[in-house]
C-alpha cells in the first residue's frame, strides 16, 4: 500500500527533480531474482493513469527493435483486411461446404474489400444468400488467417480461415462438426488483448471497443509507455546499464516468475478465471498474472500427449529443463530461446541449438551422426517434434515439451481425468478452483464430472454466488432462487441467471426485474439484452418490448433474433408495415431459426393470408413437427376465410 501511495506522488514531480525521485525510487525497490526479492520492486508504468502510447512513438527511439519486430509473428498477428495482409487463395474452387447446416462459404474481393458470401443451393438454385464485409485479418500468415468483423464498436468472427501450411480454406476452429454459429459469434476482450495490441473499451463493457489497434506492439511486452516517452523525450532517466528503469518494463530484468507469467499471458490456452473486479485488459507486464487471472487445464493421471496450439507455456514447464534449471537459477525461459523482437523464420537453427548447449556441453547427443545429420543436427527436431494441436485443425506446431520423446504407442495410453489446476497457481483459493469448474463445464467441455467436482466442493463451502452458478448450470431452478439473493449484490450476469431461474418457473415479474437490472448494468451484453427483450415480447408489454427492441436493432444490427423479436412486438401492436422489414432482415440472418418462421407466420397469420400462411406452416412442420401447436393453428386456418389472400 505505501509504494502505491508512493507512485502516485512521484509522478507529479518535473524535470530534474522527477530524475531525482525516480533515481531514489529505483534504490528503495531494488531488482533481485528471486521471487519474493521481486515484489517489492514496483514498475511506475502499472499505475493506472500511465497510457499505451502506440507502436510508432517506441519507434522513433529504437527503430532497430522496430524495424524487425514488425516482421515477428506476433508484429503480424493482426491488421487491417488488405490483399497484402491476406495469405489465402481465393476463387470458386475455393469455396468451403459446411455439411452439417448445408451452407457455402465463399471469399472474395470486391474493389479491394474482403467479404465473404454465405449461400445455400437447392437443386442448383440459390436460396439463400448473405454477404458480410470483412474488416480485420486475424494471423501472421505463418499457421492460419482467421477473419472479422465490426459493426457498432462489436467484433465478430467469420466461420471460415484459411489454414497456411495446408493452404486451404476450412470451417474455423470451434466451428466444425455442427458448431457453426455462423457470423453470430462475438469477441470479448480476452480474445482480442491476447491476439492484438491492448484494446480500448467502451466504459465497463467486456464486448464494446472504442480501439482494437493493428497488431501485437511493444507496449504488450513492455506495459504502457506514456511514463517513460515523455521522460526519455526530455533527456532524463535513469543509467539502465546500472539500474532498472521504473517508467518501462525490460522482461530480460524481470525474475523467472514473471517473465513465464508475461509469455503465458498469451501463451497458454486454457479457462481464464478472472479475479473479482478485476478485467483481462488489467494485466500489465512485470504483474503477477495470478493477481489478475488464473489459467486452468485438465489434469490426468498417466500422460497425455494431446494440447492446444496456444499451451507452449503450460508444456514448456513440464519440461526437465525448465524445472530442474530454474531450481538451480539458470534462469531457463522462453527467451533463453526466442528473440521476441527477431522473426522464428529469420533465426538460425543454430541459436536454438546454442541454448541447449549452454546446459548439455558435457553430455552431448547419443545419436550416430548419420541420425544428426539426418535432422541437420538440430535439437529442436528430436526434442521439440511438430504435432498437430487438438484445437485447430491443419495445423502443426512444435510441442514446447522438452524430452526424449517415447514411441507413439507407449504415449497413447489409457490416462484418466482427476481434475483441473492453475497452471500459474500451485495454491489456487478454493472460490476460484469452485468457479473453474463451474465455466469449464460451461466454456469447454460438458463431461458431468466437471459439475459433479464442483459440486462436491461446494457442499463443504459456503459460495451462494457459487451455488446460484451450479443450480442454474443444473437447470435446478428452484433451487438457485431458494437461495434468497439481493439484485444489488450480484453482477449483471449473475442477475441474469437468477431471473432466468424465476422465469423458468412462471414467476414472470421477479425474472424480469433481475433481468432489468442485468441490462441497466450491462447494455452491451447482447445475450442479456435479447433475453429481455423476447420477455417482453412474451409477456407482453408491447410499449416495452417495442421501445426496447428498437434501441438494440441499432446496437446490435446484426442479430437477426433481436430484429425477430422487434418483429413480433410490432405485430402484436397491429403496426404490420414496420414488422415485415425486420422479419426480412431476420430471415437472411437467421434462415433456419423457426422462431424467426414462425414470426412470419404470425404475420400472414394478421393479414389473413391463407396461401402464405399454409406455406410457412408446411415449412416449420417439415423441420419440426412438434414445433407448433395444432389445436391453435386449427383455430387459425378455421377463421380464415376460404379465399383469403393478400
Amino acid at each position: 500500500m505505501a509504494s502505491q501511495i508512493l507512485i502516485k506522488r512521484i509522478l507529479q514531480p518535473k524535470g530534474a527533480a522527477l530524475l531525482a525521485v525516480l533515481s531514489v525510487v529505483a534504490i528503495l525497490f531494488f531488482y533481485s531474482n528471486s521471487e519474493s526479492d521481486q515484489q517489492t520492486f514496483t514498475y511506475l508504468n502499472h499505475a493506472d493513469d500511465v497510457a499505451y502510447v502506440g507502436m510508432e512513438t517506441c519507434a522513433s527511439c529504437h527503430g532497430d527493435k522496430h524495424a524487425t519486430f514488425v516482421h515477428t509473428g506476433m508484429g503480424l498477428s493482426f491488421d487491417s483486411a488488405t490483399r497484402q495482409k491476406s495469405s489465402a487463395h481465393f476463387g470458386a474452387e475455393h469455396a468451403v461446404y459446411d455439411t452439417a447446416n448445408d451452407l457455402h462459404y465463399l471469399p472474395y474481393w470486391k474493389n479491394d474489400k474482403l467479404y465473404i458470401k454465405e449461400y445455400r443451393l437447392a437443386q442448383g438454385d440459390t436460396t439463400h444468400t448473405l454477404d458480410v464485409h470483412i474488416n480485420y485479418i486475424v494471423g501472421s500468415g505463418q499457421h492460419t488467417n482467421s477473419h472479422l468483423f465490426t459493426h457498432n464498436g462489436y467484433v465478430f468472427q467469420a466461420p471460415i480461415t484459411f489454414y497456411v501450411q495446408e493452404q486451404k480454406w476450412d470451417l474455423a476452429p470451434g466451428f466444425e462438426g455442427g458448431n457453426n454459429t455462423r457470423f453470430n459469434r462475438i469477441l470479448n476482450s480476452e480474445c482480442i488483448s491476447c491476439h492484438n495490441a491492448m484494446p480500448k473499451m467502451h466504459g465497463e463493457s467486456d464486448f464494446k471497443f472504442t480501439d482494437i489497434g493493428r497488431g501485437i506492439d511493444c507496449e504488450r511486452c513492455h506495459g504502457p509507455g506514456e511514463l517513460h516517452a515523455k521522460e526519455r523525450l526530455r533527456g532524463e532517466g535513469v543509467d539502465v546499464t546500472n539500474e532498472i528503469d521504473p517508467t518501462i518494463v525490460n522482461p530480460r530484468k524481470l525474475s523467472w516468475e514473471r517473465q513465464i507469467d508475461l509469455c503465458q499471458r498469451c501463451h497458454l490456452q486454457g479457462l481464464n478465471v478472472l479475479k473479482e473486479g478485476k478485467k483481462f485488459t488489467d494485466y500489465k507486464p512485470g504483474m503477477k498474472l495470478s493477481t489478475v487471472f488464473e489459467i486452468y487445464l485438465p489434469e490426468y493421471e498417466g500422460e497425455h500427449a494431446s494440447f492446444d496450439m496456444a499451451n507452449h507455456s503450460q508444456r514448456f514447464q513440464m519440461s526437465k529443463c525448465f524445472i530442474s534449471g530454474n531450481k538451480e537459477n539458470l534462469d531457463f525461459t522462453c527467451i533463453s530461446c526466442h528473440n521476441p523482437h527477431v522473426s522464428v523464420k529469420m533465426t538460425g537453427t543454430e541459436v536454438y541449438n546454442t541454448a541447449c548447449k549452454n546446459c548439455h556441453q558435457e553430455k552431448g547427443c547419443t545419436e550416430a551422426p548419420g541420425v544428426l545429420a539426418a535432422v541437420g543436427n538440430n535439437c529442436v527436431s528430436c526434442h521439440m517434434p511438430p504435432s498437430g494441436s487438438k484445437d485447430i485443425p491443419h495445423v502443426s506446431v512444435h510441442d514446447h515439451y522438452i524430452r526424449v520423446p517415447k514411441a507413439k504407442k507407449d504415449v497413447d495410453q489409457m490416462h484418466k481425468l482427476i481434475g483441473l489446476y492453475a497452471v500459474n497457481n500451485p495454491s489456487p483459493d478454493r472460490e476460484t478452483e469452485i468457479l473453474a469448474y463451474l465455466e469449464y463445464w460451461e466454456k469447454f467441455d460438458k463431461n458431468p464430472f466437471y459439475l459433479q467436482k464442483a459440486g462436491k466442493l461446494l457442499e463443504t463451502n459456503n459460495f451462494p454466488k457459487l451455488w446460484l452458478k451450479y443450480h442454474y448450470l443444473m437447470r435446478n431452478y428452484s433451487s438457485a432462487t431458494a437461495l434468497g439473493l439481493e439484485a444489488n449484490a450480484l453482477s449483471p450476469w449473475q442477475n441474469f441467471m437468477l431471473g432466468t431461474s424465476y422465469l423458468e418457473q412462471g414467476s414472470i415479474s421477479l425474472g424480469i426485474f433481475h433481468l432489468e437490472k442485468a441490462y441497466e448494468e450491462d447494455k452491451t451484453n447482447r445475450v442479456i439484452a435479447s433475453e429481455l427483450l423476447k420477455w417482453y415480447t412474451n409477456k407482453p408489454d408491447i410499449n416495452k418490448a417495442v421501445a426496447l427492441g428498437e434501441a438494440l436493432v441499432w446496437e446490435f444490427p446484426t442479430s437477426g433474433l433481436i430484429h425477430n423479436s422487434l418483429a413480433k412486438s410490432y405485430i402484436l401492436r397491429g403496426s404490420l408495415v414496420q414488422a415485415l422489414p425486420n422479419m426480412q432482415k431476420a430471415l437472411r440472418l437467421e434462415p433456419d431459426n423457426l422462431a424467426v418462421w414462425s414470426t412470419f407466420l404470425n404475420y400472414y397469420a394478421m393479414q389473413n393470408d391463407k396461401e402464405n400462411f399454409t406455406e410457412w406452416l408446411r415449412r416449420i412442420n417439415e423441420q419440426d413437427a412438434s414445433y407448433l401447436n395444432p389445436q391453435q393453428i386449427a383455430r387459425i386456418m378455421d377463421s380464415m376465410p376460404e379465399n383469403a389472400t393478400q
